[in-house]
């Protein structure tokens, strides 16, 4: 099973707070905690002195059912359940419901250096967010040499070699109205069983790199609606140079999956040679792959009235007795 990327909690604050109203209590120290995955849990039982399936190594939201709880107990009682349960090394804690926080939460956050946060944002709401959120940060990434683009709404990946006219064709696509997602390095995100999201390194961003020419801004050149932040890769392009000795699948009946971070996507290889419009070529497999996607495959359909045909006047043909000149 492959593992999640390790964040820090600092990310989730810089990048949540101001959506969520997010804050920081106590813990300043523990901000570079990391932690690799999305799942939040509630430690009410490990409060309550329950560990035997307490999941430390998640964020820990405490709502009013933990809040409540916390503050039925003695102030003694109350600190060393805290600190019992904040000795498994949580990467952080946070309040919702901008309940009111306990002394001894804030002491021990403290004296862990264990994040302590609160927001406004009623529990449900926050923690859908917030997973939403992790889902895509922690996910399993994997960068890899090709083209990204979105064409009619589909997530198209497009590889091979190097030189081999990847950039050229999605300029073209670009030039078509079509969006691009990312040149050069793309970067896949596992955040399915079968999900593959694909989005640019925030160092290369919207720059493509066209030989002849130089490095060129498609953001600024084609505006805005020209690219896309992100996309789930639905099909896979594999452009390579024609092989005059390779037999190229000509009736398209079969489908050819490819194995992408043990996600199978749809494939098709489409060679190149001078004289051919791979633009083009990426948008009809794009459409015919939309098709199959809906249960309709045009080769297979015309395979069956082909057939159907012939059988029709097989049986309409007039039967020959086998004679010696048959033979």
């Amino acid at each position: 099973m492959l593992e999640g990327e390790y964040i820090p909690v600092r990310l989730v604050l810089e990048r949540l707070g101001d959506e969520l109203d997010l804050k920081l209590v106590a813990g300043e120290g523990g901000l570079n905690n990391t932690f690799n995955t999305a799942e939040l849990n509630r430690p009410g039982l490990a409060f309550a002195g329950f560990y035997e399936v307490f999941t430390s190594d998640r964020i820990q939201i405490l709502g009013i059912t933990e809040i409540s709880f916390l503050k039925s107990l003695e102030p003694a009682d109350r600190l060393q359940r805290i600190r019992r349960t904040f000795e498994f090394n949580i990467p952080a804690a946070i309040v919702t419901s901008d309940l009111e926080i306990p002394d001894e939460l804030v002491q021990v956050a403290n004296e862990r250096g264990i994040p302590l946060m609160s927001t406004t944002l009623l529990t449900s709401a926050f923690s859908s967010d917030l997973s939403r959120f992790l889902q895509r940060e922690v996910a399993p990434t994997w960068h890899v040499h090709g083209v990204a683009m979105d064409v009619f709404g589909m997530g198209v990946l497009i590889t091979g070699p190097s030189g081999v006219g990847k950039s050229e064709c999605a300029l073209e696509l670009i030039e078509r109205g079509h969006r691009l997602i990312a040149d050069d390095v793309v970067i896949l995100r596992r955040i399915g069983k079968n999900d593959l999201s694909a989005t640019a390194s925030e160092r290369l961003g919207y720059h493509m790199e066209i030989r002849g020419i130089g490095i060129i801004d498609v953001e600024t050149l084609f505006g805005v609606r020209s690219v896309r932040d992100e996309t789930v890769i639905s099909l896979v392009i594999r452009m390579e140079r024609w092989d005059a000795g390779k037999e190229y699948d000509r009736i398209g009946i079969s489908s050819r999956n490819t194995l992408l971070f043990d996600c199978e996507v749809p494939e098709y290889v489409i060679p190149v040679q001078p004289g051919r419009n791979m633009s083009l070529l990426v948008e009809v497999a794009t459409l015919t792959q939309r098709l199959k996607g809906a249960g309709v495959n045009p080769a297979e359909a015309f395979n069956e009235r082909l057939q159907a045909e012939l059988q029709r006047r097989g049986r309409g043909r007039p039967r020959i007795a086998p004679t010696a000149m048959n033979y």
